[in-house]
């Protein structure tokens, strides 16, 4: 015969549940479900930073080209050297990011020799026997980021000048604005700026 009993039978404290609790042999699945997520984020993060990084680029390079667009870039000016003349000339090639200055010497004045040299770079030419006037002088520089103004020095030998000669030369100041000074005098020369 059975006693009754107020009593509940024994459970482990392992086994008990506890009320809202998840039935016993069900794993909680929200640490799972969250660390899914911050993958996927963190996925998504990396897949788009290269594309984020290269529209950049894209418009940096796209606002260069529509500022060098309203940039003059070419800039020219007559040097008087003892009886020789020279035309100097310097074009900016913004989207190339390269400066190139050139010394012609003009026909009307005779001359023997020309020389130009700017930031490490140097370029000379000589008259030849069978050409009474030499070719123009040409240096090319790189476009600093801001734009630099650059120190030159130009020379010209005139129909006397032999080799071996000490040719007149100008120490110039040129601007990324078109302004030629002559270093020496400090005086500002004529130029034309396009």
């Amino acid at each position: 015969m059975s006693r009754p009993t107020d009593r509940l039978p024994y459970t482990p404290p392992g086994d008990q549940q506890t009320a809202g609790s998840a039935p016993p042999g069900r794993p909680r699945l929200w640490p799972a479900i969250a660390a899914a997520i911050a993958l996927g984020l963190a996925l998504a993060f990396v897949w788009s930073n290269p594309k984020d990084a290269e529209q950049q680029r894209e418009q940096r390079a796209t606002e260069r080209k529509a500022a060098a667009a309203d940039r003059k870039s070419y800039m020219t000016s007559e040097l008087p050297f003892r009886k020789a003349k020279a035309h100097l000339s310097a074009n900016w090639g913004w989207e190339e990011e390269e400066l190139v200055i050139r010394l012609d010497p003009t026909i009307a004045a005779p001359s023997n020799y020309v020389q130009i040299s700017a930031l490490g770079e140097s370029d000379s030419q000589q008259a030849l026997p069978h050409i009474p006037w030499p070719d123009a002088a040409e240096i090319t520089l790189p476009i600093e980021d801001p734009p630099q103004a650059i120190t030159l020095r130009v020379a010209l030998g005139d129909e006397d000048w032999k080799k071996g000669d000490d040719a007149p030369s100008h120490l110039l100041r040129l601007s990324p604005e078109g302004k030629l000074t002559d270093v020496s005098t400090g005086k500002e020369l004529p130029t034309r700026f396009s």
